[in-house]
């Protein structure tokens, strides 16, 4: 309670007043993969497609795919992308060991690519003001880690999912404004990651030398404030932001309870399992968001394998 009333406060404005100013690298782009996702995965064949193409639209060069213990196709879906390259994938057999996975990854992948997230397959990068991230990024290079808050999307009031649809085009009804809690980071792999624990999963901290010495460097978020304990300074103009995003949390109702009938890749004790749990996402759906949908039509010719 300290910390978070006395020590973030003083954090954040010495990270928005005195940091800022140190920062000074630049990433040179000389690794083989400019952005590059980190996800691991279990049963999901029915929507790897659908989430691979998309990212490879919105300009993400490789993808990294930890398998933990799949028993469904995802391997017929996956080989065309194996074989062409755009996809690594690792077996990873390994119970509640995301963090294992991330740490491995840092460990055997980092020299590959520039810039790294790490997202899972229920989670879309969505870009609102440039059309790829390759463009975005460009205005933040500077930062080690810069944060892309989550937009939180629910079951759009469906008992079931329809498969003959996209996920971006059946949810549509969402919380009204952002995690700002919670989102992905990308980090600039010149750097070491500070530590492995939850807070890698969405608040992402590197060592950043200075002056001969390292610093525990928090992220940046899309206004280019930092972020501290998932606090950041609020300024006037923030309610236009670049890019999100979009986390289609449950899905409809079908898959979310299938999901609480499944071992978590994190957390021993599955926390879906608890109904209120699932409500205390889904009431808070009160508006929609159809910001992905400026992609939407090129993401079905690319299903299509239209040209």
């Amino acid at each position: 309670m300290i910390r978070k009333k006395i020590l973030y406060p003083i954090e954040l404005c010495i990270y928005n007043f005195v940091v800022r100013f140190l920062l000074w690298k630049r990433p040179s782009y000389k690794k083989k993969y400019d952005i590059s996702i980190c996800a691991i995965f279990k049963n999901e064949s029915s929507f790897l497609k659908e989430w691979i193409e998309y990212h490879c639209l919105v300009g993400i060069d490789h993808i990294y795919m930890y398998n933990n213990n799949s028993d469904d196709d995802y391997l017929a879906i996956l080989e065309p992308y194996i074989k062409n390259g755009y996809v690594t994938l690792v077996h990873w057999d390994k119970d509640n060991a995301q963090m294992a996975a991330y740490k491995h990854f840092f460990e055997t992948f980092k020299e590959e690519t520039q810039w790294m997230v790490f997202l899972d397959l229920d989670e879309y990068i969505v870009p609102r003001k440039k059309n790829t991230i390759k463009e975005w990024i460009k205005g933040y290079e500077k930062f080690p880690v810069i944060l892309v808050y989550w937009k939180m999307f629910g079951t759009s009031g469906m008992m079931k999912h329809d498969y003959s649809k996209l996920v971006i085009e059946q949810y549509v009804v969402s919380h009204e404004g952002f995690a700002t809690h919670k989102g992905k980071c990308f980090v600039n792999t010149d750097y070491e990651l500070s530590f492995y624990n939850e807070m890698t999963h969405h608040s992402t901290c590197v060592n950043y030398p200075i002056g001969g010495i390292k610093i525990r460097m928090q992220p940046v978020n899309q206004f280019k404030r930092f972020v501290v304990g998932g606090y950041h300074l609020s300024f006037l103009g923030e309610k236009n932001p670049s890019i999100q995003i979009n986390h289609y949390w449950s899905m409809a109702w079908d898959r979310f309870e299938a999901k609480r009938k499944m071992t978590d890749v994190f957390f021993k004790d599955n926390p879906k399992r608890n109904l209120d749990y699932f409500y205390g996402f889904e009431e808070q759906n009160i508006c929609c968001d159809y910001s992905v949908f400026r992609f939407l039509m090129k993401l079905k010719h690319r299903m299509l394998g239209v040209s």
